[in-house]
């Protein structure tokens, strides 16, 4: 009975085929917020097909302007890599309602509705707190007016961190010597930085006041890199409608609760932008205004006693003999000269991936705010 119940399971997975034909150049998906008190920034990008595990492609060149219901328009500039944003912080009217118009090289046009202007209320504080799972950050903040109810937040990460290994050698392949590593080439100390990909939404809607309180942003899993030295993040707040609100809400099932047959099942999203030059044509993307607020957090090591980070790496040194090893190990094996080891020449090599930061995602310089 158990071998034909398990047959049965195995006859029940089937490759899934979508009913659904994204179109060559994927949709477009517009991610921003129309902000009026810092400058205004929009990514624009595409969709790709399954299993997207690909980088998703950038919309580059298109025209994208900012249009308010008082008849001011804001050009945004393209900065690159699909970013556009305004050249300063934006004298927006707080009266006033607002849209996103945006042309692609490609000859569509796509347009928001018109929002209203929600400001936010300030950040009461970023906090932490640490329990056996780690350290969670969390926000507080409140409406005095109770007028605000939903709110959205977004982190920028930054956190220093090293290598497994420190190499003061490298090989030069000119010579076919190990020479002291010069300062440029150093690559034991890196920084990572970059935003943190996830949705984090809050509300006060069951509650008699406008007030969040605790409300938890991000864990850092115990004994994990972020806190191995440094670590700080930005964070960024701003209300938003009670549609917006549905809209990012259904966004945040869809992206990070699937997982099994008892998740929230994915669900259409239709956000506030359309195509005008193919009508009915899928965007991904909701436009809000208002206020940022912001507030930045530091946590050193230090701050949380006995969080223990090993990066491990799991080779084991080689012990390289003679020039010719030297030759082989250091510049086609992937090994880096750690110590010498003994005398006439020999050297103890280690793997570039346990003695190289940058191959974890960082870089080797600090972001302009890194304290000395």
């Amino acid at each position: 009975m158990l071998f034909a119940f398990v047959g049965l399971l195995c006859q029940c997975k089937a490759k899934y085929v979508s009913p659904y034909a994204a179109p060559n150049v994927g949709y477009l998906v517009v991610e921003g917020f129309i902000s009026g008190n810092i400058p205004i920034q929009f990514m624009l990008s595409r969709t790709l097909p399954l299993p997207g595990d690909s980088t998703l492609p950038t919309e580059a060149g298109a025209a994208v302007e900012v249009e308010g219901s008082d008849n001011s328009s804001i050009p945004l500039l393209d900065q690159g890599g699909g970013v556009y944003s305004s050249v300063d912080t934006p004298m927006l009217n707080k009266q006033a309602e607002y849209r996103l118009r945006i042309h692609t090289t490609n000859g569509e046009d796509y347009l928001s509705g018109f929002v209203p202007f929600v400001p936010s209320p300030a950040i009461d504080s970023i906090n932490w707190i640490r329990n056996a799972t780690g350290v969670t950050i969390y926000a507080n903040t409140h409406d005095p007016a109770n007028n605000t109810h939903y709110y959205e937040w977004s982190m920028r990460e930054t956190w220093e961190y090293h290598s497994a290994v420190m190499s003061d050698f490298e090989y030069d392949t000119a010579t076919g010597q190990v020479i002291d590593r010069p300062a440029a080439n150093e690559i034991y100390t890196c920084w990572h930085d970059g935003p943190f990909p996830y949705i984090l939404l809050g509300n006060s809607t069951t509650l008699s006041s406008d007030v969040i309180y605790e409300q938890p942003l991000r864990l850092l899993s115990a004994n994990g890199v972020e806190l191995s030295i440094l670590y700080t993040t930005l964070v960024k707040q701003w209300a938003l409608t009670d549609s917006a609100y549905n809209y990012a809400s259904i966004m945040q099932k869809n992206t990070e609760s699937l997982g099994s047959i008892f998740d929230a099942q994915p669900s259409q999203l239709v956000g506030n932008i359309q195509c005008l030059s193919t009508p009915g044509k899928q965007v991904i993307g909701y436009i809000s205004a208002g206020t940022v607020r912001q507030e930045r957090i530091w946590i050193s090591n230090a701050d949380v006693p006995g969080w223990d980070y090993v990066n491990s790496c799991p080779y084991t040194p080689v012990i390289i003999g003679d020039s010719i090893q030297e030759r082989y190990q250091f510049e086609y094996s992937g090994r880096v000269p750690v110590d010498p080891y003994g005398t006439d020449g020999i050297w103890e090599g280690q793997l570039v991936s346990c003695a190289d930061c940058r191959l974890a995602g960082g870089v080797t310089y600090p972001p302009p705010f890194w304290p000395n």
